[in-house]
């Protein structure tokens, strides 16, 4: 049985009771998780695992840190129930996508405990990415609705390996508001799943839903204000598990699923590319820790940690619509190819708004009470 099989709308072969059986998984990933956290939240002054306040940070309270470790966990004995279930692409599930992230992972903890050198991570980094491309082997080409496929040729390597280290670092850059990484994997997760099951890709389906549902199970206590923190170990997963996912489809699929299912992931991508041509462009090295994303900004003009994140959720959630309508079948393929325009509008809107925003309300200046905790990226 085949869990990619694109020439199918639906799910491959699955009895009646499997339809109940997988969601039910799903739900006690999301228990599991939580309840993983929420004895690490108890376990973390013990194990000195606490975010001290300081003058950057938006708790006032000694803060657990370092819980992206549960859904790590939970996300794994998941995958690895889907390899079991599904052998054909276990290989695929297990070491295509599952170590890399776990690699990722045992970097960000470390770094999280004792902070590594920002160039020794980008080595890692890549070296996982080629990695992965390798088992999983390269993205070959992108393709919208309606539209003759773009090959990428002798680009497929080194476009699927900047996928991988930019999604790694993108995602990583955005844990710095409580609940902002948390809710928009949630959405992610969620968009995502809903695009593999209309392309008939059960693997990479499953594999978003457990991710959306474990750290769904974290950020119960993770938004504002945050009990605990997801840490390096869990944004740089998140990052890896969501570059992975898409590759993971393969055959013809795999160029109709890559747009419509990184569509979700946009403002998670743009604030940071966005952020880093700033600082090149004002002759600053990208590679220091800064707050010049706009979630930072947003912040610094007042808007609250929670509705910073609910903004980005929902940008998120209107990429993930986008990304769905495109290989929704009862759409003429004429007007799903023109739907990523949608995006191209939002992000305009997002910017301008946010600049003005800025521009009318004088921001505080970063050092003194910037109300956001540090984050652990390479920039």
């Amino acid at each position: 049985m085949n869990g990619e099989s694109p020439s199918r709308p639906m799910f491959p072969s699955l009895d009646n009771l499997e339809f109940v059986l997988w969601p039910g998984f799903v739900l006690i990933v999301f228990v599991v998780t939580a309840f993983i956290v929420d004895v690490m939240i108890i376990l973390s002054t013990r194990f000195r695992l606490v975010d001290l306040p300081n003058k950057r940070s938006a708790h006032a309270l000694p803060t657990a840190r370092g819980a992206g470790v549960a859904f790590v966990f939970t996300t794994f004995l998941a995958s690895c129930v889907a390899a079991y279930r599904w052998p054909d692409v276990a290989f695929r599930i297990l070491v295509g996508v599952m170590a890399p992230s776990l690699v990722i992972a045992v970097v960000g903890f470390i770094d999280d405990i004792r902070p590594l050198r920002a160039v020794l991570r980008l080595v890692i980094q890549i070296g996982v990415a080629v990695f992965m491309t390798a088992v999983l082997g390269p993205l070959p080409g992108v393709a919208l609705p309606g539209l003759p496929a773009v090959d990428l040729g002798a680009f497929a390597w080194p476009f699927t390996v900047l996928w991988v280290v930019g999604l790694i670092n993108a995602y990583n850059f955005m844990d710095g508001a409580d609940g902002m990484a948390g809710l928009g994997a949630v959405i992610v997760g969620l968009s995502m799943a809903v695009v593999g099951y209309l392309l008939g890709a059960l693997a990479p389906m499953l594999l978003a839903a457990f991710t959306a549902a474990a750290v769904g199970g974290f950020l119960v206590f993770n938004w504002q204000p945050a009990r605990v923190f997801m840490g390096d170990v869990g944004s740089g997963f998140l990052g890896v598990v969501f570059a992975g996912i898409i590759i993971l489809v393969r055959d013809e699929s795999i160029m109709q699923a890559f747009i419509p299912m990184a569509m979700a992931l946009w403002p998670y991508v743009y604030d940071p590319f966005v952020a880093v041509l700033r600082r090149l462009w004002n002759k600053k090295n990208p590679l220091v820790p800064h707050r010049e994303f706009f979630f930072h900004r947003l912040v610094r003009s007042g808007v609250s940690h929670a509705w910073a994140a609910i903004l980005y959720g929902a940008l998120s959630a209107a990429g993930g619509i986008v990304g769905v309508a495109m290989v929704s079948p009862g759409i003429p393929a004429e007007v799903r190819a023109w739907l990523p325009l949608v995006i191209v509008v939002l992000a305009a809107a997002m910017t301008l708004g946010i600049e003005e925003r800025c521009r009318r309300l004088p921001l505080e200046p970063v050092g003194e009470t910037v109300p956001l905790k540090p984050t652990g990226s390479v920039a």
